[in-house]
């Protein structure tokens, strides 16, 4: 629940139309959510390998500070700190409160930055309880998100008539290699997610195999769901429709059943958000607190709350740059600079597991990466695109995401230099 809560947000419903801009035929279409669904099981299978290797607390950030040294893994920290964690929880949090105010309640611009200030604040909090009642509550986002999604199918499939998309196998040299990178952009984005859960190692039973069953059984979960949605989005709508969409999944419901069906849709981003946000909030502060104990973080990020033992200091640490970030920047400035960090450390710590393996071989117990090294390198490959394509496509961003690292860089140099005087 917690790998498929932190893919499932709010990308499924919106990105489908960026991809239809691009690609615009239906075997296309289908074909990148096909491939990058692929990619996220590569994912899947190195994370999974990398969380039976070093089941600790802090997933990703001790992935990278063992394979290359602690500067990876805190320059790692300081981009889920300040850009990637913070970010997209601010800009998820924004995209909830403007559901809420679109389809049930009038907020006003005051009353939607109150209401997403006030989530933060709120999934914070009961995360400092301890790691079961934030398990709980993604627990019931998701499985509620899940129902949602299967009632859009139930809908979309009871409906019959003539499909409106005609779905044929994509035909050689109708799209570019650079059209179909591009379009793998929001699609890779939509997926990510699944390296979330090895931040919660040092908390579950079982910490080497309970990681590597939720990587690959979360991810696939999330394929069939995302694939399927897909086809769904194409039965009732014709491409050219779903390209032309601005709140795709709201206007397939409003063609299922009428103004109703946007509504039950608007309750379902709402879900879909409250999931993602809570996720995040339960992940992204342990990875700080690991940072903390290995001396390249604050001391007081260390500790742990007297009566729950959760980083409660790191907990509220996040949603405060969060509430800070949502109180500073648009939606859109909020997630231009994410896929660029996120995906520059994706592909980094894809490739610490051939460090790893090659130093430290295979520790027993340790799962291996089915498809390595194949599958591990056609995922650093892909990361290295992104980041590349960043600099052609968006380069602002993509500057904007230096600029966070070179801070991280100072910041980790600095920190290692008073402890040494210390």
């Amino acid at each position: 629940m917690v790998v498929a809560g932190a893919i499932i947000g709010v990308g499924i419903f919106v990105n489908p139309s960026n991809v239809a801009r691009l690609l615009g035929e239906p075997g296309w279409m289908l074909l990148a959510w096909i491939v990058g669904g692929v990619l996220a099981l590569f994912g899947g299978f190195l994370y999974a390998e990398l969380g039976s290797r070093l089941p600790e607390v802090g997933g990703q950030y001790v992935y990278l500070a063992r394979a290359f040294g602690p500067w990876a893994g805190s320059l790692y920290g300081f981009a889920l700190l300040f850009a990637i964690n913070s970010g997209g929880v601010a800009a998820v949090a924004s995209v909830l409160a403007s559901y809420v105010d679109g389809s049930f309640v009038s907020l006003g611009a005051a009353g939607r930055t109150a209401l997403a200030a006030a989530v933060i604040v709120a999934l914070a909090e009961l995360n400092v309880r301890g790691v079961r009642p934030g398990t709980r509550a993604n627990n019931l986002f998701m499985a509620l998100k899940l129902a949602g999604i299967a009632a859009l199918v139930a809908l979309a499939v009871a409906r019959g008539g003539a499909p409106a998309s005609e779905l044929q196998l994509p035909a050689a040299g109708e799209v570019s290699l650079s059209l179909f990178f591009a379009a793998l952009v929001p699609v890779l984005f939509a997926y990510g997610g699944w390296q979330n859960c090895g931040s919660l190692a040092a908390e579950i039973r079982d910490a080497g195999r309970t990681l590597v069953r939720a990587n690959l059984l979360g991810v696939a979960l999330v394929v069939v769901v995302y694939v399927g949605l897909n086809v769904i989005y194409l039965r009732v709508l014709s491409p050219a429709e779903v390209a032309g969409s601005q709140a795709l999944a709201a206007d397939v419901a409003r063609r299922l059943i009428g103004p109703t069906g946007a509504t039950f849709v608007g309750a379902l981003i709402v879900v879909s958000c409250l999931g993602f946000l809570s996720v995040m909030t339960m992940t992204g502060p342990r990875l700080y607190y690991a940072m903390a104990l290995d001396g390249v973080f604050l001391r007081r990020a260390a500790r742990l709350h007297p009566r729950f033992q959760t980083p409660s200091f790191t907990i509220r640490l996040q949603a405060a740059a969060a509430l800070a970030l949502l109180l500073s920047q648009t939606y859109d400035q909020l997630l231009s600079f994410v896929v660029f960090s996120d995906w520059l450390f994706f592909a980094l710590t894809a490739a610490g597991l051939f460090v790893l393996r090659r130093r430290d071989g295979f520790p027993p117990g340790t799962f291996r990466a089915p498809g390595h090294p194949v599958t591990t390198a056609l995922f650093v490959a892909t990361g290295a695109g992104i980041v590349i394509n960043s600099f052609v496509a968006a380069p602002r961003q993509a500057l904007a995401g230096c600029g966070v690292l070179a801070a991280g860089a100072i910041a980790h140099a600095l920190t290692v230099r008073r402890r040494r005087e210390e």
